[in-house]
């Protein structure tokens, strides 16, 4: 089973203890897939890009960014509302950086103008309401946009690009995948999935637009996954019949 989420590799390993080292998951919108600890792939940004994002904490109406590697975010906040919301949200797995866009003034405690020493996976900018855009760095997309929110990541970044990295390392084809999404950026591999076969399910609580994509729809994905099963033992079973069938029609036949 694998869990895709744009979530981060601490928090999913949170979500689904103890069972973590049992599951494979695509962290960060897909950005990083990761199985018993171990990496399968990875999509980091680009030092450039991680750069312009940082820059742009100098900039009015920008209220910090959080740079996401894989076990750890580092979250450069103009203002203690933010800092004190993300530490409530991420605990052990955050380290929160003032940030001064002075950099000639001596750095205070805790305070920093540099980039994470370690690849950087996604990047969220917080916003104020009303705040005027900006251009979005060099290679990157932006997964998720609000008024107060934009999410970024390599520009060929996305789950489906995960999955396939990974139906091809364990040799299986998207016709096996039972795919489960709510959200926009689950569109594309729920997309490969029905295409190709495979099954793919959009789970109630989503935009309207996103079921028009699915043949199957659920607000119970537990309930859906045990209906699957039972359906495939359902078919084993009558495949198991009629070969029994071929084979008394077969023997019936040769003592005729």
């Amino acid at each position: 089973m694998v869990i895709a989420s744009g979530r981060t590799y601490p928090e999913l390993k949170s979500l689904f203890s103890p069972y973590e080292n049992r599951l494979v998951f695509f962290a960060l919108d897909g950005a990083v897939a990761i199985a018993g600890g171990q990496r399968l792939c990875a999509f980091p940004l680009s030092l450039a890009a991680v750069a312009d994002v940082l820059a742009l904490l100098s900039v009015s109406g920008i209220r910090g960014a959080e740079f996401c590697t894989r076990d750890t975010v580092y979250l450069y906040a103009r203002d203690e509302a933010l800092a004190v919301s993300e530490e409530a949200r991420l605990g052990d797995a955050l380290r929160v950086l003032r940030y001064r866009a002075d950099k000639e003034a001596s750095p205070l405690p805790g305070e920093a103008t540099a980039i994470p020493d370690e690849p950087v996976y996604k990047i969220v900018i917080y916003k104020k309401r009303g705040a005027e855009p900006f251009l979005l760095p060099t290679g990157t997309r932006a997964v998720y946009e609000s008024p107060v929110v934009t999410e970024l990541v390599r520009a060929d970044v996305s789950k489906r690009r995960a999955a396939e990295v990974v139906c091809g390392a364990l040799h299986t084809e998207p016709c096996n995948l039972l795919v489960y999404g709510d959200g926009e950026n689950d569109r594309e591999l729920l997309l490969w999935a029905a295409e190709s076969g495979g099954r793919a399910v959009t789970v109630y609580g989503a935009k309207h637009e996103l079921f028009s994509v699915t043949r199957y729809h659920t607000g119970n994905v537990a309930d859906s996954v045990l209906y699957f099963l039972s359906e495939d033992d359902r078919e084993a079973k009558k495949a198991e019949e009629d070969r029994k069938r071929t084979e008394r029609i077969a023997k019936y036949k040769n003592h005729g």
